[in-house]
């Protein structure tokens, strides 16, 4: 039979006072349990479980835990992704005897090789298929690698696409990436760091740096180049070397100053100091002997130093190496 909620008052008014303190008791145990039950229900608060990052492409979305990372392009991207100590598993390779100088990164690289980290294929090759295999949780590399193969990398990991020289500075990747893996402090460290050596050499070579003039100078069969956005360019920059009067035109139209293999001389004859940009050891011995090369006034005073593109990019390891190279050249005054 139902019982209407006034005839319920009604009841309830009528109990004697030992059974209506026992109602009471038992309404309070009831509503407590019923209490206990809702919280022991209620779900417990839980750590996200990915970051959000704005990218070159857009809006990434990056698992918190990393646990294997490939960088496609192998400089800028590489750097960045071993500076910050992530878990590398797979990058790309040179073609053995290209290069005779040592990597930037060559300590750190040889450390996660010991991890297990493996070449996966050669440089400006992208394999798709190797990167698969290797199972990233993480893609890194130079935007425009990545985003003509946008559609078949993200089935396999979310990619970070992080710029280039001409693009952004290696400071602001280096945050993009810390930001999406949770190694901000560490990116702060490696950017303060470098700021700090700069300021160190800057001081000690400030009047070297202010009454002669530099240029750095890749040099080849074809010719002669110097790029004011190249890494080495942009380390020289920051440390307020007074450049040559080509290093001072490619500073101001942003653009390269390219010279034929007969303007060696003319181009450069004005740099007190020079860092020879040359890639292949041939190459190199080649431009030793080149006569022009020889009457340049910073080569006849012993003002040279070489480097090749391995400081053309990269990111905090490869711009501290960048200052040593300048140091030595800096020293030879």
């Amino acid at each position: 039979m139902a019982v209407s909620k006034d005839s319920l008052t009604s009841v309830n008014l009528t109990l004697s006072p030992r059974t209506a303190a026992a109602a009471v008791l038992l309404s309070a145990l009831a509503m407590a349990g019923l209490t206990a039950c809702s919280t022991a229900a209620a779900p417990s608060a839980t750590s996200p479980s990915t970051r959000s990052v704005t990218t070159q492409l857009g809006d990434v979305s990056v698992p918190t835990s990393i646990k294997s990372v490939v960088v496609i392009e192998g400089r800028r991207d590489l750097d960045i992704v071993l500076s910050l100590g992530l878990p590398l598993v797979g990058y790309p390779y040179e073609e053995a005897g290209s290069l005779d100088l040592p990597s930037p990164m060559a300590t750190e690289l040889t450390a996660a090789k010991a991890k297990g980290a493996k070449e996966l294929f050669l440089a400006d090759e992208i394999n798709v298929e190797a990167i698969a295999e290797a199972a990233p949780t993480l893609i890194v590399s130079r935007v425009d690698d990545v985003e003509p193969i946008i559609d078949q990398l993200t089935p396999i990991a979310p990619v970070i696409a992080i710029g280039e020289q001409d693009v952004s500075s290696w400071q602001d990747d280096l945050r993009l990436v810390a930001s999406a893996t949770g190694t901000e402090a560490k990116a702060d460290t490696l950017i303060a760091a470098y700021d700090a050596r700069v300021k160190e050499l800057s001081t000690t070579y400030a009047t070297v740096l202010k009454e002669h003039t530099f240029a750095p100078v890749s040099i080849d069969d074809e010719g002669s180049q110097t790029r004011p956005n190249r890494l080495l360019s942009s380390v020289l920059r920051d440390l307020g070397a007074t450049p040559s009067a080509a290093f001072a035109t490619s500073i101001k139209t942003t653009e390269g100053a390219k010279f034929g293999p007969e303007q060696l001389l003319s181009a450069f004859s004005d740099a007190d100091g020079l860092i020879a940009l040359v890639n292949e050891p041939a190459v190199w011995t080649a431009v030793q002997a080149n006569p022009l090369y020889k009457q340049l006034p910073a080569v006849e005073n012993g003002h040279v130093v070489r480097s090749d593109k391995q400081t053309h990019e990269g990111a905090a390891l490869t711009a501290m190496h960048c200052l040593d190279v300048i140091e030595s050249l800096l020293k030879t005054f």
